[in-house]
């Protein structure tokens, strides 16, 4: 153990060093992890860390093997197990000068050019993850410089009873375990590749237009023959949302046997890139997919950023070759989000990281995957070609030009939330609330504004429904109940004319 104080520089071995600014504490010295070159068939033991340095079993396993299938291998943990600075609140998330106390790590930069490093942060109280890339000049076209200097706010933050006096107010922030993670870098043509988030969701997240099981799963790829023996409609289209797949929806499963009687077989689930390809171009491809010689009447359900998909694919002027009789938005982006700022990418990541690694079901973990290849990309320096989750951003020229068209208001349904951790929640749930709700100084459901889920410019939904106590997460809309009755019986009202 060794004790520093404001100013202090520490050589704390592998290829650290540490120096204080404005911060006190102590440090355990830099431990090496086993197995931990880049290449290796197999990363070590990412869970049994993470679940030493305070994640919670669950987001330890799901953390941890996602990281491993990504290619990213734990290196270097430093455990700061009690810290000490002058301040409290969140610092700035991003890549420029850190003004407020923080302790500075130079960290001896991968040897080889393909590879890249990011740190992962685990708090030792509540097990929120936090990521930290190397500065910016420290990346991109500098990957050739020795060391790599990482900025970690020491910011204290306090967590309110959430409900339950006895549990008073919980701080957090200033104990944590430092992970220096390595990872293989994509190389196209001999250069660094800039479009690797893109390169990924080529071969991980295409365009695919599927049936639906009776069981909700994915069924046979839907062709214009297929849909030709369906007939014109009705269909059921189901769209998710950000770095998600159609397993966003397996909340929903008891219900799909139901709908399977009901629209005659013709469910539909629609799979396609959130990062990197627009919502405007998802709509223009699920078209693409769709016959061009006849009209098909849809009724869509659709989560987070897939709701702005949708009233893409009705705006389009191909879009007269489908009919939206109803539509019914669970937390969608009409407003946008915070998170998709460009100086809130920080933010953003962290946020998605925590949320898909405490989901309980196979939902968060085949999310992970995305969040993961973002991370790496922007560790490298390469911050353009996310424009899909640009898309999201308040201030998008497309989203507002969107926000700014007239459309009948009469088909759409709007299911919100504005999360508030129920007393029951866990450390974690309440820090990630905490750290959430200081961004946005307004209602949301960690990801998305509550007023923004239904009131957009002129994109107003009449009557959304609101989920009180309890109120449910961006991600655990679908295993409310109350959420599922809402759908059943939306789409069972009398069909109405169509939006747009």
């Amino acid at each position: 153990m060794v004790r520093f104080s404001p100013g202090n520089a520490v050589d704390l071995g592998n290829g650290v060093r540490m120096r204080a600014v404005n911060v006190s504490g102590e440090v355990r010295r830099a431990e090496r992890a086993p197995d931990a070159a880049v290449r290796a068939a197999a990363g070590g033991t990412p869970q049994t860390y993470l679940r030493r340095s305070g994640a919670s079993d669950g987001a330890a396993d799901r953390l941890g093997s996602a990281l491993d299938d990504s290619g990213m291998r734990l290196h270097t943990t430093i455990d700061l197990p009690r810290l000490s600075a002058g301040r409290s609140g969140p610092a700035p998330r991003t890549r420029g000068p850190v003004t407020a106390p923080h302790l500075r790590l130079e960290v001896s930069a991968p040897v080889r050019a393909d590879e890249g490093q990011v740190i992962l942060e685990v708090d030792g109280e509540t097990g929120h993850l936090r990521w930290h890339l190397p500065r910016a000049e420290a990346a991109g076209g500098r990957r050739a410089a020795v060391k790599q200097r990482f900025d970690i706010p020491c910011d204290r933050f306090e967590i309110g009873g959430a409900g339950s006096a006895s549990r008073g107010i919980v701080g957090f922030g200033l104990s944590k375990v430092l992970h220096v993670i390595r990872f293989p870098v994509e190389y196209v043509a001999g250069r660094v590749a800039e479009w690797g988030v893109r390169w990924w969701e080529d071969r991980h997240r295409p365009h695919a237009l599927r049936l639906a099981n009776p069981d909700g799963t994915a069924g046979a790829t839907v062709d214009a023959d297929l849909l030709a023996r369906l007939g014109t409609g009705p269909y059921l289209v189901f769209v998710h949302g950000t770095f998600s797949t159609s397993e966003a929806f397996a909340g929903l499963r008891p219900d799909f046997a139901r709908w399977h009687a009901d629209y005659g077989t013709r469910l539909l689930l629609f799979d396609h890139p959130t990062v990197t390809t627009t919502p405007e171009e998802n709509a223009g491809r699920l078209l693409d997919l769709l016959p061009d010689d006849r009209t098909l009447t849809l009724d869509v359900v659709t989560h987070s950023r897939g709701g702005l998909v949708a009233r893409q694919l009705v705006r389009r002027p191909a879009a007269a070759r489908v009919s939206v009789r109803r539509l019914v938005q669970v937390a969608s982006p009409n407003a946008g989000t915070k998170l998709a700022s460009p100086d809130n990418l920080g933010s953003l990541v962290d946020t998605f990281t925590n949320l898909f690694s405490l989901l309980p079901d196979a939902a968060g973990g085949a999310a992970l995957p995305g969040v993961l290849e973002v991370v790496k990309q922007v560790a490298v320096g390469i911050m353009s070609g996310l424009d899909g989750l640009a898309a999201m951003d308040p201030a998008n020229e497309e989203l507002l030009a969107l926000n700014d068209t007239e459309v009948r208001m009469d088909a759409v349904h709007a299911i919100t939330s504005d999360y508030r951790p129920s007393a029951g929640a866990s450390l974690t749930q309440r820090a990630l609330d905490t750290i959430v709700d200081a961004l946005f100084a307004d209602g949301n459901d960690l990801v998305v504004p509550f007023t923004g889920m239904s009131n957009a410019g002129k994109f107003v939904v009449p009557a959304p429904f609101a989920l009180d106590a309890p109120s449910v997460s961006h991600c655990a809309y679908f295993g409310d109940e109350r959420v599922r009755d809402e759908i059943r019986h939306y789409l069972t009202l009398p069909a109405v004319l169509p939006f747009g």
